[in-house]
């Protein structure tokens, strides 16, 4: 996808300040339409919409709800005929625990945002996709769908879901020769939003983990790195220290869990 003009993009997560926000902006400012969700925060990213004059659609949307993205994506097709472009940005952290702290309930809630969100909203989206003489999905993994983390086991369980998933159909796109849809995975690394924060759990290195985030990428950055990286047809983009740790996992797949606990004893966060 050369340009995004004219086209029609939907962000799940768009809402408030982080990467979806900005995503949302920066395809406004390049003449894209756009169709935003969210479950919170819809009225920030609303008012500087208007600002811009920008052409769009927002909807209150739980991610966890298929029936919920089953309306969403009817009332834009109803608003605008047609779609171009899905970036599956949405997505939760549990916070700071344990796997033994870890419930049913935190592993049901965050695989029902974090991976079947994106599957119930690409299956839904993806025959008018496949219509498009040019389209693209895009699914925001992490880094931590390619290097395993402490303290983050249901959130990493998911984002190497969405991982396997996008790099899978890319590979299916690729040997079916399929080309007008492309396929991208981004891995952000640090960026400096609020994700740990908001999560539902703190304990004592969520302060840490947080202040860490901050000196990453900056959330504006990275929506353009994932433009752009769709524009260049990318498939797998990274951010900030992603592909860093997509190198330590390739050479040191067991070993790197050595330098992951030298890290954080040289950062001060505690291991508990």
């Amino acid at each position: 996808m050369k340009t995004f003009k004219d086209k029609v993009a939907i962000i799940t997560g768009g809402g408030g300040d982080g990467i979806g926000h900005h995503l949302v902006m920066e395809l406004a400012r390049l003449g894209a339409k756009i169709a935003f969700c969210d479950i919170a925060k819809l009225d920030t990213t609303e008012g500087k919409l208007d600002q811009l004059g920008a052409d769009y659609y927002s909807e209150k949307v739980d991610m966890g709800d298929k029936q919920a993205i089953n309306t969403f994506i009817d009332n834009v097709l109803t608003r605008f005929g047609c779609m171009d472009l899905l970036i599956n940005n949405a997505g939760i952290a549990s916070g700071d625990l344990t796997f033994a702290e870890a419930s049913e309930q935190d592993f049901e809630k965050i695989t029902n945002i974090n991976y079947w969100g994106v599957i119930h909203t690409t299956q839904r989206c993806y025959p008018y996709l496949m219509e498009r003489q040019q389209s693209a999905i895009v699914n925001l993994s992490s880094s931590q769908g390619i290097l395993a983390a402490p303290y983050l086991v249901p959130y990493c369980t998911t984002k190497f879901a969405v991982r396997g998933f996008t790099d899978s159909l890319r590979a299916e796109h690729y040997i079916r020769g399929i080309r007008n849809l492309t396929v991208h995975t981004v891995h952000p690394g640090a960026v400096a939003t609020n994700i740990t924060i908001n999560a539902d759990h703190h304990n004592t290195s969520t302060q840490k983990f947080h202040e860490e985030l901050q000196r990453g990428t900056q959330p504006a950055d990275a929506a353009k790195i994932i433009l752009r990286g769709v524009q260049k047809n990318v498939g797998r983009i990274f951010i900030s220290d992603g592909r860093v740790q997509d190198i330590l996992a390739r050479l040191f797949p067991t070993g790197s869990m050595y330098i992951i606990k030298f890290l954080m004893r040289v950062r001060g966060i505690t291991i508990r």
